[in-house]
């Protein structure tokens, strides 16, 4: 796949991004002006209400239903959570900006604190929210309630050390983790497109149902996108060679999704009646997405004889495969602590991200190395600003 391709799909992965991001916010501000002035309207249930109908929006079964007492017991909270999160969001946006970099590097940084500071408080306010408030009464809600921790925390702790990173002048480790924790904010605005959009397909779910497999769906897609988005943009060095990988290679790393993936999906069958088994699909359906994405990028990277770039595939690869294995292991390790459904539901919410986010860490780490030590012997890099790009 040639370079200025892969940045014409980046930049198209970023417009579509961006328009979320800032179309959620007037939705997220508006959210908890109903707890301070009843009868004010609510923007997202009344969308909501015209795609998908008023049953569906704030009837038995929907987020309204099961939340209005918490929120309203926690609104100040809820209020700070909601509008800073949204207004850091749409901060982001911007600093991906090369632009805005380059011309503006003050204003750059000064929204990177901007940015930096309403997410902590945000995703602080939302670690008080969840230790006050009880998990959803639903069958989703203890594995909901660990993937909303995972987030918060990830969140903050992807962001705040692409601080460390940027403050030890290691610009490619702090833009990858920005992206990273950026990727983890945008799972709130996804969550409400994927949770409308699912029920014209799905009608017979119910809102809460269809929140928890579109969180299952995005235990894989906000990793992947991250680490998909900056093996796409983060360019390799002319002078680096590293060797391709025998097909055996790739064929084992695809197996394992296999077996992971036959095996998460038998652990779903034992569910009960009253919880939908095709859960499983909104998790192994992403896992292959994704794998086919990552072996399209191998094929172009081999095509160009690009040895350092089908490398990062290739890591990007494992991580993807060995997902469904941690959502197996997961529902073994936690059934015995939760009940069995809440164990195979959090096996997709909070298992599957882990080997993903560990093949990006492994990515990252790698490329950031080979510019800080151009002498060493290469298996992967980046251009260093006196080098030469690959075309």
């Amino acid at each position: 796949m040639p370079e200025t391709k892969e940045l014409s799909i980046s930049r198209v992965f970023y417009v579509a991004t961006a328009a979320v991001a800032i179309l959620y916010i007037p939705l997220a501000v508006n959210y908890t002006w109903p707890l301070f002035f009843p009868g004010a309207p609510r923007l997202q249930d009344g969308l909501n209400t015209l795609i998908n109908g008023h049953a569906y929006a704030v009837g038995e079964g929907s987020v309204e239903a099961v939340r209005h007492v918490d929120y309203a017991q926690h609104r100040t909270v809820m209020a700070v959570h909601t509008t800073l999160g949204a207004i850091a969001l749409g901060l982001a946006m911007f600093q991906f900006s090369t632009g805005l970099r380059s011309r503006y590097p003050a204003a750059h940084r000064w929204m990177g604190r901007a940015y930096l500071a309403l997410m902590s408080v945000s995703m602080l306010t939302a670690i008080i929210f969840l230790v006050a408030a009880p998990y959803v009464g639903h069958f989703i809600g203890r594995a909901f309630d660990l993937q909303l921790w995972a987030l918060a925390l990830g969140t903050l702790g992807s962001s705040w050390f692409a601080l460390y990173a940027i403050r030890n002048r290691d610009v490619i480790t702090h833009r990858a983790w920005m992206g990273y924790g950026i990727a983890l904010m945008m799972t709130a605005p996804l969550l409400r497109v994927l949770w409308i959009g699912l029920q014209p397909i799905v009608p017979q779910h119910d809102l809460l149902t269809n929140l928890g497999a579109s969180a299952i769906v995005l235990g894989v897609a906000a990793p992947f996108g991250a680490a998909a988005a900056f093996v796409l943009t983060q360019p390799v060095r002319a002078r680096v060679c590293v060797p391709s990988s025998a097909s055996s290679t790739y064929a084992w790393i695809v197996g394992v999704a296999v077996l992971g993936s036959a095996g998460y999906a038998a652990l779903a069958s034992r569910l009960p009646d009253s919880i939908p088994r095709s859960l499983a699909a909104y998790h192994v359906v992403p896992v292959w997405i994704a794998i086919v994405i990552t072996l399209t990028g191998v094929w172009h990277a081999r095509v160009r004889d690009d040895g350092a770039r089908e490398q990062r595939w290739r890591w990007l690869l494992c991580g993807v495969a060995s997902a469904p294995v941690a959502a197996c292991l997961t529902v073994l390790v936690s059934a015995p602590v939760y009940t069995a459904p809440d164990a195979v539901i959090a096996g997709g919410m909070v298992g599957a991200p882990g080997p993903i986010a560990v093949a990006f860490a492994l990515i990252v780490y790698v490329a950031a190395r080979r510019v800080s030590r151009p002498t060493a012997q290469p298996q992967d890099s980046v251009p260093s600003v006196r080098e030469p790009v690959s075309r």
